[in-house]
């Protein structure tokens, strides 16, 4: 009888061990997804970042020079094309970034992304060949527009990842 019982808190020790042991391993999953999902957004975020900087690099250039009266070069405004074709399809990763958001649960910071990618998207219509040339001013004022949305987008995505780790 004694042995029995012994066996049988045993049994049920080992259960509801295994029972924690399974919780929390699932739950540190889920939790490991959502970081990779995170920073994987990320480096979307910064790729795109980086490429509209250039872009706005030599936009704000071009200006520049314009208001010198000198003309951009034939190279330069290939290299300009060339930066905002790569921008508009760098997009794809921020429609992939919003679905990766949406997955784990971030809706406000889903919300943030579509905010920044809608900042750019202005920004990118803005620039168009086909509107007037931008002023420098102007072209200032954009940057300090994207920096600041990118900022609040990163409160977003931080309150999230440290909800994560």
């Amino acid at each position: 009888m004694k042995i029995g019982f012994g066996a049988v808190v045993t049994g049920i020790a080992t259960l509801v061990n295994n029972k924690l042991t399974h919780t929390k391993s699932v739950e540190k999953d889920s939790l490991q997804r959502r970081v990779a999902v995170l920073e994987s957004v990320t480096l979307s975020i910064e790729e795109m970042t980086h490429t509209l900087l250039k872009h706005w690099s030599f936009i704000i250039d071009v200006a520049r020079n314009s208001e010198k009266g000198i003309d951009a070069s034939e190279e330069r405004l290939k290299h300009v094309a060339g930066l905002r074709s790569e921008v508009y399809h760098l997009f794809k990763g921020f429609t992939n970034g919003e679905g990766r958001l949406l997955l784990v649960g971030c809706v406000d910071q889903q919300k943030q992304l579509r905010e920044y990618g809608s900042i750019i998207s202005e920004y990118h219509r803005y620039t168009s060949p086909n509107n007037a040339p931008a002023t420098i001013v102007e072209l200032e004022s954009w940057r300090t527009k994207i920096l600041d949305a990118r900022g609040q987008l990163y409160k977003a995505l931080n309150k999230a990842y440290q909800g994560a780790k």
